[in-house]
């Protein structure tokens, strides 16, 4: 077996000790597996976790797969606090890649996939990475829990232990994300385009309040750069009187892929992901110094038919602008009147320090 490859065979209707007694659906909880990493500081570590539905009838439904509320939270020694103080960074060591199921992928958005459907006697793949930011110390180890949750015919929480131990650290391995160029954000201009608002809604935040912290890139090989999710600010958006939520903090999912970041202060990633107060996630965007379109073929309710957001390149007195824009076409904002099917966009005013 190749040491990547961790094959965890969970027959459902066999785990005895598992499963509730009595009258009613299966009732399925507590920690069934765990699943060990060993690496190098900063350098990722990827296993594939196999989860069977050994019902020869009956398809098994999985409403989610993402890590128990907090375990995968890590301060800069290494450590899970007990609770998260305002204004420090955290680090999540641990990833959840992808779910598979036969032909059907999908790309977890902030270490979470919903509604996947085993069929009976298939199996369903879960890549997880481990990057941890620090060494672990003597028989120390980072962990954290995957759930794997149930909604039918069995019902209730498979959990996963992930173990990560790091004896050593790559060169250059920080918390603070290594050397890099930082930027004060000067400027946020947020813009919701639907038909049924008449024209789009646009919004200067005030910095402020509603911004806090800097934008951090990174410095890679190749003369190029990326954005780790504790080197983007936070960035507060008010959302209307009535709404679930009084504001969403928009903040990066996960970290960027690496970009060519050179003379003429042109930037472009590729495949971002951001969340909404980890309510609404979207993912694959583009984020940009340059221009994002998106029309109707992918927003199909968006004002005019189109819309598009200019950025501007790193300049000489050091100022640059980032958009980014996604289709409102995900659950749970793809219902929500006007604004379901509409177009958010963002952007980002930023001056080197």
């Amino acid at each position: 077996m190749k040491r990547n490859l961790l094959k965890f065979f969970l027959i459902f209707l066999g785990l005895a000790a598992l499963a509730a007694c009595g009258g009613g659906a299966p009732q399925i909880s507590g920690i069934v597996a765990v699943a060990n990493f060993e690496t190098t500081a900063c350098v990722k570590a990827e296993k594939t976790i196999q989860i069977r539905n050994n019902d020869s009838e009956e398809p098994q439904r999985v409403q989610g797969v993402h890590f128990e509320f907090g375990t995968n939270d890590f301060d800069k020694e290494g450590i899970r606090p007990e609770t998260l103080e305002e204004g420090e960074t955290y680090f999540q060591f641990f990833k959840v890649e992808e779910v598979t199921v036969g032909n059907v992928v999908k790309q977890a958005v902030n270490n979470m996939v919903t509604e996947m459907i085993l069929p009976p006697g298939g199996v369903m793949t879960v890549k997880v990475s481990y990057t941890p930011k620090v060494i672990t110390k003597a028989e120390t180890f980072h962990n954290t829990y995957l759930d794997i949750v149930l909604n039918g015919p069995k019902l209730g929480v498979m959990q996963i232990e992930l173990r990560g131990k790091a004896a050593t650290a790559a060169p250059g391995c920080t918390t603070d994300g290594g050397t890099g160029q930082e930027f004060e954000v000067t400027a946020v201009k947020t813009t919701l385009s639907h038909q049924d608002n008449g024209s789009n809604v646009v919004t200067d935040l005030d910095v402020a309040t509603a911004v806090s912290g800097t934008l951090k890139l990174s410095e890679v090989e190749g003369g190029k750069v990326k954005v780790l999710p504790e080197n983007w600010p936070k960035i507060t958006f008010p959302l209307p009187a009535g709404s679930p939520l009084t504001e969403l903090e928009i903040k990066l999912a996960e970290e960027t892929g690496e970009a060519p970041f050179g003379d003429d202060g042109v930037l472009t990633f590729e495949g971002v992901a951001f969340s909404g107060s980890n309510v609404v996630n979207l993912s694959d965007l583009t984020l940009t110094t340059g221009t994002v379109t998106i029309d109707s073929s992918k927003a199909p309710k968006v004002v005019g038919g189109t819309i598009s957001f200019e950025g501007s390149p790193l300049n000489d007195a050091g100022e640059m602008k980032l958009v980014v824009a996604a289709p409102l076409t995900v659950p749970p904002v793809d219902t929500v009147a006007k604004v379901g099917g509409g177009v958010f966009g963002m952007e980002i005013t930023l001056k080197k320090k």
